[in-house]
């Protein structure tokens, strides 16, 4: 089914990425060369937008996804996972890639993580595989992966300034530039949409890279001069902040133990949007967002374990 053919409505609708991940319980550090060591994987849905949505719709949002992926076993299983968890998939096939983006994450005990990746199908997502007319049926329109699909580099304005025009809410979050680096053009694809943004996800690391004066914190300043309404800031332990020309609003993380920090901060998207929608507070935002993020963080991945509502209700209490 096409989006033209879809009459429903959505709370939002998600664009970009999505990945087969293969992560391992947290190790203590890599082997050496030539060295074998034992650890136990996990396989779960994963992409910044797939990621997004699966957790919007486990939150009760009605949610939309659209991707690309390939034609193998792989991309059969992603897209069958994501409509298990209440995601309406418009997702179009590579004639380039027959894999999707494939990513291989080592969680090691300190929380931290690294990653392999092959991007597959999602460098094959173009403007013409976004049905405009969905966008405007929706609440939120969430930009995710930026990296990862950059076939939609000369789009992302139109798509975003579109929404906009519609009444919609938008939100990016653009990730690590792994492929491209901060050069000065790479910093320049995300500054062209900003000013169709409102709400800009990002870490500390990713502030800095966007610097092109290294202010720092000062950076989600620099961003907001550029046309960003909403800075949303992930800082991992320390918790996430809001920052606007108006105000700036911070929340401590809640204290839990990492078993995978793959795909937490999509998560903390998704639990934003869905309290964002909700009319919800600033700072409540912020707070669920992190519950979200910690439910997400402590579980093993299996099956589905995107949080719930009733999940992150318990973390509260």
């Amino acid at each position: 089914m096409t989006a033209k053919q879809n009459a429903e409505r959505y709370d939002v609708v998600v664009i970009g990425d999505v990945f087969c991940d293969i992560a391992t319980m947290p190790v203590r550090d890599y082997p050496e060369r030539d060295r074998q060591m034992g650890c136990e994987f996990m396989h779960s849905i994963g992409g910044q937008a797939g990621n997004c949505a699966a957790a919007c719709a486990s939150l009760g949002l009605k949610t939309a996804l659209i991707c690309k992926t390939g034609t193998d076993v792989l991309s059969r299983w992603i897209i069958f996972e994501l409509q298990k968890t209440g995601v309406k998939c418009f997702a179009t096939t590579s004639e380039k890639e027959e894999h999707p983006g494939i990513t291989v994450s080592i969680s090691f005990e300190d929380g931290s993580r690294s990653m392999l990746s092959d991007r597959g199908a999602n460098l094959d997502l173009k403007e013409e595989d976004v049905d405009f007319e969905l966008l405007r049926k929706t609440s939120f329109v969430m930009r995710a992966g930026h990296w990862n699909t950059e076939g939609l580099f000369m789009a992302n304005k139109k798509i975003l300034g579109f929404a906009k025009s519609a009444g919609v809410y938008t939100g990016v979050d653009i990730g690590w530039s792994a492929y491209r680096g901060w050069t000065a053009r790479a910093r320049q694809s995300v500054f062209d949409f900003l000013p169709s943004t409102d709400f800009l996800f990002v870490n500390e690391a990713e502030i800095k890279g966007l610097s092109a004066k290294e202010k720092g914190v000062e950076g989600e300043h620099e961003l907001l001069e550029k046309g960003c309404r909403n800075v949303i800031v992930h800082r991992g332990a320390n918790g996430s902040s809001w920052v606007s020309r108006d105000f700036e609003v911070s929340c401590p993380a809640f204290n839990v133990k990492p078993i995978s920090p793959t795909g937490v901060g999509d998560v903390f998207n998704a639990g934003f949007i869905y309290a964002f929608l909700r009319g919800r507070e600033a700072e409540e935002c912020l707070k669920f967002a992190n519950a979200c993020a910690a439910t997400y963080i402590s579980k093993k991945r299996l099956g589905n374990v995107f949080p719930t509502i009733k999940e992150v209700e318990n973390l509260y209490k």
